[in-house]
């Protein structure tokens, strides 16, 4: 009786085991994970597969007493008697121990040889500045000076990204590269990847960081080096809009709605501002599709170009009935240039 026990034991053990090994190797998790863009990406997939077979064969041994347990030991018709106690099995118990501790082990040996293999800077690597701020984000380049407000990557050649915040907690997360890091105010945390698949790949925040944080969106770009080096030589040229040709970079277009709408997408107000013109849809401030007018009407003594100037270089001067004080960045005087100030002045009051 107990060689037949030990005997099904050992083959259940066995099955339990090859479809773990199977999880982690063979079934197809693509449509749990997204695509793998990074070489990173490849080695933390690996650690998750490796941890899903670990986590199969921990579920089907868990669900498969606890449904042995209740057949077995459930109840039967008309048994009104008390349960037999039990006292306890020292050598299962050393045995329940033993395991999880060894599984975690490794488990733990395992992610720190991933974690110390994709955080490794390698040589020469193309260095970008990841600025957050609410609710938008921007990319600069050092070495060209080109910046941007789309990531644009040179696909097979390492980046090592210098991420900081203006103002709050951000967090830079890339799904197809297997990145999430915090955007911490005060400090540079930096980040090292290669990319691996050309594609266009979503940008979020993954940190709550306020009204317009759903909207702090943006996108990567993932080309050839000849692509990528044309995009730089052109200055950081972007389509921001379908169809509308409108540049990222700092070099503003000559056209006054362009430009104006570069500014406007650069600092990231679509956030918080419905414009038709510019296609946002944000809720957190008052709708700007009419703001040439209001602007004219809604103070007496206040001309048009003094409101909306103010309204941006002091956020709180002009508040809007139903909307909230001291949600809108008060440092736009700061960090825009005369040029952009008088041409997202000039904009706005054109629609």
């Amino acid at each position: 009786m107990k060689e037949r026990n030990l005997f099904a034991i050992i083959v259940l053990s066995l099955v339990l085991i090859a479809v773990g090994y199977l999880v982690a190797t063979s079934v197809d998790l693509s449509w749990l994970m997204p695509a793998q863009a990074s070489e990173r990406a490849v080695l933390v997939d690996r650690l998750f597969r490796f941890m899903m077979g670990i986590a199969t064969v921990v579920f089907l041994i868990v669900e498969g007493a606890l449904i042995y347990a209740v057949l077995r030991f459930r109840q039967k018709p008309g048994d009104e008697s008390d349960a037999r106690p039990v006292h306890g099995n020292n050598t299962l118990e050393i045995v329940w121990t033993l395991i999880p501790a060894v599984i975690v082990a490794v488990i733990g040996v395992y992610s720190y040889r991933v974690l110390t293999e994709v955080e490794r800077v390698p040589d020469d690597p193309l260095v970008v500045r990841v600025i957050s701020q609410q609710f938008s984000w921007r990319f600069e380049y050092p070495e060209s000076g080109v910046s941007a407000n789309v990531l644009h990557l040179p696909v097979d050649r390492p980046v090592q990204f210098q991420i900081e915040s203006r103002d709050v907690i951000h967090s830079f997360w890339v799904p197809e590269f297997r990145v999430k890091r915090d955007a911490t105010p005060g400090q540079i945390d930096e980040l090292v990847l290669t990319p691996s698949q050309i594609g266009r790949y979503p940008i979020r925040c993954a940190e709550l960081c306020g009204p317009g944080h759903a909207a702090m969106v943006s996108e990567v770009i993932v080309e050839s080096e000849e692509d990528f080096q044309a995009w730089i030589e052109a200055g950081g040229v972007e389509v921001l809009d379908a169809g509308k040709g409108v540049p990222a970079g700092d070099k503003l277009p000559d056209d006054p709605l362009a430009a104006g709408r570069v500014v406007f997408t650069k600092y990231g107000c679509g956030a918080c501002h419905t414009l038709d013109e510019a296609k946002t849809g944000g809720i957190v401030g008052p709708s700007l599709s009419d703001i040439g007018r209001v602007a004219a009407e809604r103070l007496q003594g206040v001309n048009a170009v003094d409101y909306v100037r103010s309204s941006i270089v002091e956020t709180d001067a002009f508040v809007v009935d139903g909307y909230p004080s001291g949600v809108m960045p008060n440092d736009f005087g700061e960090r825009m240039t005369p040029e952009e100030l008088d041409v997202l002045v000039e904009y706005l009051l054109s629609q």
